[in-house]
């Protein structure tokens, strides 16, 4: 960020300009012009040297920090010691009488100048701190939004097939359930994609309380979900994937404008884990279960009609 420092700093700006006016009329208030061969070049090029360097590091703190007590250290101090810096520079090319004020008061600014510094340096580091502390924050927040799905709430296939793989690296036996909601499809064309998103929201919850605390419940694509379920049986998996979808069944959705509600009917899958088995063989393996069932579904339909 730029700022003007005429517009933004004009305080700051107006006090370094007259520190350094101030240096050059106390010193040619008493001093007198040295002989061009009782001038130390050597020295004019350091102490020089020194004062354009200050002066470099206010103008690059005041176009790019923003108003506040961390700038108005920082800048008074270097102002200050440049101040002191600028008197040794005269010095160089006027003649000074002895035991004047002048010798105090061109030690005295520098040391309080590293002590305005050294508080703005200490201030600067405090607010660097806040800030990389506020970062962290939004870059976990930020990394946690990616991982869940905005519409339910519910977190995304990356963040399941994560905790997949750790679980499975305990070697503990887990259960994966998919669970496919029929006919979203045609609810969608009918109702329209809000409705569509109001009934995915209310799936979500309707399956979230219908798990355990341990459990990992996640929208795996479009109409289908899928639930983790660590360190469990085959025999309490099919207990709870009953549950889930006798409650969704007897779930009465009302869609906006209709009388009757909207009863919900899935297709579920669950496999249990084997040994040697990976993330991406569990998940293949429960994919393959679940088109088994639907195609079982829609035969036993077409045998019934």
């Amino acid at each position: 960020m730029r700022f003007n420092p005429f517009i933004h700093h004009r305080f700051l700006t107006n006090a370094v300009i007259a520190l350094f006016v101030s240096a050059f009329i106390l010193s040619a208030y008493d001093g007198e012009r040295k002989a061009l061969a009782d001038i130390s070049w050597l020295d004019i090029v350091g102490e020089g040297g020194i004062v354009m360097m200050t002066l470099t590091w206010i103008f690059a703190l005041l176009i790019s920090r923003p108003p506040g007590k961390v700038t108005c250290f920082l800048v008074l101090g270097l102002g200050l010691f440049m101040f002191s810096a600028s008197l040794d520079l005269f010095d160089e090319w006027l003649h000074q009488p002895t035991n004047t004020w002048l010798s105090l008061i061109e030690s005295l600014p520098a040391p309080i100048g590293m002590v305005f510094t050294s508080l703005g340096l200490y201030q600067w580091h405090q607010e660097q701190f806040v800030l990389n502390r506020q970062l962290k924050r939004r870059e976990a927040m930020h990394r946690e939004h990616e991982l869940v799905c905005s519409i339910t709430g519910l977190y995304k296939a990356d963040y399941l097939q994560t905790v997949l793989k750790e679980q499975l690296n305990e070697s503990q036996p887990l259960q994966l359930a998919a669970i496919d909601i029929r006919g979203f499809a045609d609810f969608n064309a009918e109702f329209g994609f809000i409705e569509g998103d109001r009934l995915l929201r209310e799936v979500s919850e309707l399956m979230i309380m219908n798990c355990r605390l341990t459990d990992v419940v996640c929208r795996y694509a479009g109409d289908c979900f899928m639930v983790l379920m660590p360190n469990t049986t085959a025999l309490q998996g099919k207990e709870l994937v009953a549950q889930i979808s006798s409650a969704l069944s007897h779930c009465a959705f009302k869609v906006e404008g209709e009388k009757h509600a909207k009863f919900q009917h899935a297709t579920v899958a669950l496999v249990g884990s084997e040994q040697g088995d990976t993330a991406h063989c569990l998940s293949a393996r429960l994919h393959a279960a679940l088109q088994q069932q639907k195609q079982h579904r829609v035969s036993h339909c077409e045998a019934v009609s």
